[in-house]
């Protein structure tokens, strides 16, 4: 049974690379329950009863454009790569449904009317940080993101959840964040808060009224916390040059806005 399942996740996996998907992981649907983050309510066996396992996938947000936000070249990315991850859930929940024969369903990659209705409620229904993290893609870092070897926080996820009994992956046991403390510093509502070893607090009104504010200027999300994060291997390019210089950065910002 055992190599049935390991076969039948190498055929998602495949699937779900000739989809686009750079990062595939999985995880069994009990670990929201031994490892609780969030309450029940929020754990996928409490709204699908019939789900055994949840697939997330990953794909990069590309690091130069990043460093033009906020600015419609970000949102274009930002709105671009959520397309993307649904149409790729999607194709890869109908290739489990209608070729493998399992049920499936994918939580679309935010799952919220518009960044204003969080003000009052700052909750999606399904975290795919959380799920992600379970799944050993990464480990969730002081910012609050999930913090992974390829690209540090700079990723967006998809998930698709589904009664397939594929063979799980184990959780990261380093923590990839390295505490260094420039997502604190750098966050332009001074958003998070130390508390000892644990990551920080994080004021998420804050954040998301600053997000409002740039949606009405029609450039975000900010994204400060994700570019000045060291960690990913999509940073090495990089390295020692000036990812964009700070006329560019104010001629992105003013422009297509």
């Amino acid at each position: 049974m055992k190599g049935q399942n390991a076969e039948l996740k190498q055929r998602i996996c495949k699937k779900a690379r000739e989809l686009g998907a750079n990062l595939i992981r999985s995880c069994p649907v009990e670990r929201w329950a031994e490892y609780p983050i969030q309450r029940p309510e929020f754990w996928p066996q409490h709204i699908w009863p019939w789900v055994k396992n949840v697939i997330v996938l990953g794909i990069p947000l590309y690091v130069p454009m990043l460093a033009a936000a906020p600015s419609m070249i970000y949102q274009e990315l930002y709105d671009t790569s959520n397309r993307i991850l649904d149409d790729m859930a999607y194709r890869l929940t109908n290739f489990i449904t209608t070729e493998l024969g399992y049920r499936a369903l994918y939580f679309p990659r935010d799952c919220y009317y518009s960044i204003e209705v969080l003000l009052d409620r700052p909750e999606a229904a399904f975290s795919h940080v959380l799920a992600a993290h379970y799944a050993g893609m990464g480990t969730i870092g002081d910012s609050h993101n999930l913090i992974t070897r390829e690209f540090g926080p700079r990723l967006r996820m998809v998930s698709v959840l589904t009664d397939a009994p594929i063979a799980a992956d184990a959780m990261l046991e380093e923590q990839l964040c390295t505490h260094c403390g420039r997502c604190l510093r750098e966050c332009p509502m001074h958003c998070f808060t130390r508390r000892g070893e644990a990551e920080y607090v994080m004021d998420k009104t804050a954040c998301t009224r600053y997000h409002v504010e740039l949606k009405r200027a029609h450039h975000w999300p900010c994204g400060r916390c994700a570019l000045v994060c060291p960690v990913g291997d999509d940073l090495v390019p990089y390295r020692g040059e000036s990812l964009i210089t700070q006329a560019g950065k104010c001629h992105c910002a003013s422009c297509g806005s």
